[in-house]
């Protein structure tokens, strides 16, 4: 399983090109870092459907059986969810083979702006991406404390899960990060 952890607009669904072929140069560079088969096929699913997947009441069932390939999880650090979705994953982590993680960041000000140009539309953000980003109308020091401190709880909560490998990156300047800036 390979977890893809980011703010509402950090990447998470640019990084769904990991599911399709061919691969692009920087998305076989993370998949290496992670030590991951690039042939391996690869599927994206949600945290709640990995949870029905593993519910022992439905092992038998032929399409969890089945279940050959390597899942693509999408956790959004800003969603409303966040804290239930990290309740499943854990649960998950603990009857996974293995899990990587890759954690999606970019600057305060290029994802503000990112979810301005994504409000009122069909792409709209998570309310509390929203919220955060807004928040610097009254002050950058504030959203960007507010934005740093989900990446800060996230990297924390990581530690928690057995993890075999992970990193961090700018999916749009397709660079690795050593930690997050300040």
């Amino acid at each position: 399983m390979i977890v893809i952890a980011g703010a509402s607009g950090s990447g998470k669904t640019e990084l769904k090109k990991l599911s399709r072929t061919p691969l692009d140069a920087f998305t076989l560079s993370v998949l290496n870092h992670l030590g991951c088969d690039p042939n391996q096929r690869l599927k994206r699913s949600t945290v709640e459907r990995m949870q029905r997947l593993m519910d022992p009441a439905n092992y038998k069932k032929r399409k969890t059986r089945k279940l050959q390939h390597c899942l693509l999880l999408h956790i959004d650090l800003t969603s409303i969810n966040h804290n239930n979705n990290l309740k499943l994953l854990r649960e998950i982590s603990k009857r996974t083979k293995r899990i990587d993680v890759i954690t999606l960041y970019t600057s305060p000000k290029e994802w503000r702006q990112r979810i301005f140009d994504r409000l009122h539309t069909e792409n709209e953000p998570s309310m509390k991406a929203a919220l955060i980003a807004l928040s610097a109308k009254v002050s950058n020091r504030i959203s960007d404390f507010l934005y740093h401190r989900e990446y800060r709880n996230w990297l924390a909560e990581a530690t928690n899960y057995k993890m075999r490998s992970c990193c961090l990156i700018n999916t749009f300047n397709e660079s690795f990060l050593q930690s997050i800036p300040n």
